[in-house]
């Protein structure tokens, strides 16, 4: 049949909708990037009523230089529109780069509102007719409610109009959303406004302020986007509901240490490396000087420009808990930033990964020709994490094309990161170079200092904090060596994962004996005194996961030596995929439990703690082991019930200490329950309830002092038990006022245990 065609589904709007628009945030930048494509210099994104979803609303006004009815149907209302692939791909007035691509604009409504208003009056200088004033609507349940685009037409679901332009109406746009898709929340809003207020780069990383800093910066201002010598750039504000207040910008430069500059933007020459430290930080650190490198670059690499500040964050508490939301180093395209680099879960650097591995010597220098150096060899300890730096790498659409005018860098369809290849590869090398370099120049100032300290304090015993130090450094260096024995068994390299495990058992005992002497401490050490408990286990069973190992090597080889497949290979190849599950899901099953312990965030602050929350997080570290005996878990604790301000990580412990112990009491086939109810006067009770083996609730107290324990076999998961948990489990409850004891248990179990907050 020669006239047929192609239909399109009007689900085709929300597919890509959710494929290429990511979260709240997102969809409003590029509604922004289309008003900086259309010239705009003032931009208001205002929020009201976002609690109610039928009444709220969000309007988007810009001055841009408009649009008429031809544009707004060409622009807006065509799919994949080719309105902007012009051979330049500039702006009209401005001559601005364009930011906006394959019509996401119109996508990010459609996720945000289900129906929404345009008014756009246009420049009469660059747009024709320019006597008229657009105004339309689309309504995105009745284009839904059609099955085909071609059933849209005189539906009503999009209307377009026209009307005389009034008198000294100044040209621009405004969107406004209607009938929100769902409530925000006062969770949303605050992360909305984190992300929002970041999406373009903060001012005192481009203009930095003069004579703060010792010696000369490698340029005035970086180079953030392309346009012409008229552009004044764009300001928005936010107002309503997103109204985020001042923020603490001036602050991040002013209580810096240090200045890193990159300086990566000329096809062909070397990059520039520029470390300069501040006139205060060096009056406490007279040895401390401005340095600089020169690095050789690949033809792949983009060309661009960074700036950071090292170790910003002296000054009040509402200034640290910002830049707790605010540190890193991120990327911005244009001016605008690419998601999710430089977000506090993002380590798209390793940053945080070599923070935690800090080797005394920094031999990732080596590789680039920069020896260390013979006088200092305990350089690398001065390395920091992520929280230390507040920075921006600076890209341009014409510094990431190649001779052959095709683009280096692409971004993931859903506007949120690069796809990873060689020159994102380069990327990251040059700026993890630059940041260790900073780390040697840094330790170098600063030596003078230490040996003063070190010489001081060389006749003083061992400290608790040198102790806590050793605790923290071998948890997290024996969780990274987990973390890269589970991928190395990935990828079958079952040898070398094997040497991975006993590194890891190595640096468990090593913190075990460590925690042992710090049980006393508050409640940050006894969280890591309960890891060092933990660790036992953990020991018993990375040494079964390392006779795995060779045993699945064994297996691999005899596999490789019979060509044919029999039925002998078939079962040994069953046998083998399930050996590798069985080695990935226990590392996995540790490293998790480590993760909840043993993280920054579980113990940076103290806050109210969703108890059903804190159960689940405990019971993923004992779940295998329950599941192999057949017992039950039932968490029945009320979603809504929370803990007095305590780490995250003391309630992990809690459980997974208290779990643990009811585990192992339970015995085959049991039971074990959690419920939770809160009385009249704000006193939570949560009880722990178990089948199988029944305390004497005459004689439960001795089960709270160290050292007892019943255990005799060794689980290896569980472990054997060293009668540390109740005890430890007590210590940190007594800390918030909360007690713990054994009580009658229900009808059906044979023992329980009672946790009572106070109001």
């Amino acid at each position: 049949m020669p006239n047929e065609k192609f239909d399109v589904d009007t689900h085709l709007f929300r597919e890509l909708g959710e494929l290429l628009v990511g979260r709240n945030s997102t969809a409003l930048v590029e509604l922004i990037k289309n008003a900086y494509d259309a010239d705009a210099t003032k931009m208001v994104i205002d929020g009201r009523d976002l609690d109610d979803p039928k009444r709220g609303r969000i309007t988007i006004s810009d001055d841009g230089i408009g649009m008429n009815p031809d544009q707004f149907h060409r622009g807006f209302l065509t799919i994949a529109s080719r309105l902007k692939d012009t051979s330049h791909r500039k702006s009209a007035k401005f001559q601005r780069r364009y930011t906006g691509a394959k019509g996401i604009g119109r996508l990010a409504a459609h996720k945000l509102a289900r129906f929404i208003e345009i008014e756009s009056c246009p420049d009469p200088t660059y747009v024709s007719p320019s006597d008229e004033l657009l105004r339309a609507s689309i309504d995105w349940d009745v284009i839904e409610s059609k099955f085909l685009f071609d059933e849209i037409k005189d539906s009503g679901a999009v209307v377009v109009d026209t009307e005389p332009r009034p008198r000294k109406t100044h040209s621009g746009t405004t969107i406004t959303l209607k009938r929100l898709r769902r409530k925000w929340t006062s969770e949303d809003l605050v992360q909305f406004q984190s992300e929002i207020e970041g999406f373009r780069p903060p001012q005192m990383l481009i203009d930095v302020p003069k004579g703060l800093f010792v010696g000369n910066p490698l340029f005035d201002r970086p180079l953030i986007a392309e346009a012409g010598r008229s552009d004044p750039g764009i300001d928005f504000q936010l107002s309503g509901k997103f109204d985020s207040g001042e923020g603490f910008w001036p602050q991040i430069a002013e209580s810096a240490e240090w200045l890193v500059e990159i300086d990566a933007g000329r096809r062909g020459e070397p990059i520039s490396v520029n470390l300069l430290p501040t006139r205060q930080h060096q009056t406490q650190f007279p040895e401390a000087k401005a340095e600089r490198f020169e690095l050789s670059a690949r033809n792949d690499l983009p060309l661009f420009q960074a700036r950071a500040f090292i170790r910003p964050g002296q000054g009040e508490r509402a200034f640290q808990q910002w830049l707790r939301k605010s540190f890193g180093i991120r990327v911005y395209l244009e001016g605008f930033r690419v998601l999710p680099y430089g977000e506090p879960k993002d380590d798209w650097l390793s940053i945080d990964a070599d923070y935690r591995m800090r080797p005394k010597s920094l031999a990732f220098l080596r590789g680039f020709g920069f020896d260390p150096p013979d006088d200092d060899p305990r350089e690398g300890l001065s390395f920091l994490g992520n929280q230390a730096y507040f920075g921006a790498v600076f890209l341009t659409s014409s510094g990431l094309q190649t001779t052959s005018g095709t683009s280096m860098l692409n971004m993931l369809v859903n506007r949120e990161g690069f796809i990873p290849n060689a020159a994102y590869s380069h990327l990251q090398e040059v700026l993890r170079t630059a940041l260790y370099l900073s780390v040697r120049v840094r330790a170098a100032s600063s030596k003078g200092e230490r040996e003063k300290k070190r010489t001081a304090g060389s006749n003083r015993p061992e400290s608790r904090l040198n102790l806590k130090e050793t605790v923290e450094s071998t948890v997290s260096h024996a969780a990274v060596l987990a973390k890269e024995a589970r991928q190395l068994a990935a990828q079958g390299e079952y040898g070398e994962a094997a040497n991975r495990i006993e590194q890891a058992a190595a640096a468990f005992n090593r913190g075990t004996e460590a925690s042992e002497r710090l049980m006393t401490e508050g409640s940050v050490l006894r969280v890591l005194a309960s890891v060092g408990t933990q660790m036992a286990a953990f020991v018993h069973e990375i040494n079964s996961i390392l006779g795995m190992a060779k045993a699945l090597e064994t297996a691999v080889s005899e596999i490789e030596r019979e060509l044919t497949m029999s039925p002998t290979q078939r079962k040994r190849l069953v046998q083998l995929r399930s050996a590798i599950e069985d080695l990935r899901r226990g590392i996995e099953r540790q490293a998790s439990y480590l993760t909840d312990v043993i993280s920054p965030d579980a113990r940076r602050r103290r806050s109210r703690q969703k108890l059903a929350d804190r159960f689940e997080a405990g019971l993923r570290l004992i779940s295998a082991a329950a599941g192999r005996r057949g017992i039950e878990v039932e968490n029945e604790i009320p979603p809504e019930l929370k803990s007095p301000p305590m780490f995250p990580a003391e309630l992990t412990v809690v459980f997974s200490n208290l779990l643990t112990n009811a585990v192992k009491a339970t015995g085959e086939e049991g039971r074990i329950r959690a419920t939770g109810r809160q009385d009249r006067e704000g006193q939570v009770t949560i009880t722990l309830e178990n089948t199988g083996t029944r305390v004497d609730l005459g004689d439960a107290e001795r089960w709270f002092r160290p050292f007892e324990s019943t255990t005799v076999q060794t689980d290896p998961v569980l472990g054997q038990g060293m009668g540390m948990g109740l005890p430890i489990t007590r210590n940190m409850l007594e800390e918030y006022g909360a007690s713990i004891r054994f009580s009658p248990p229900s009808r059906g179990f044979a023992t329980a245990l009672e946790i009572v907050f106070p109001r």
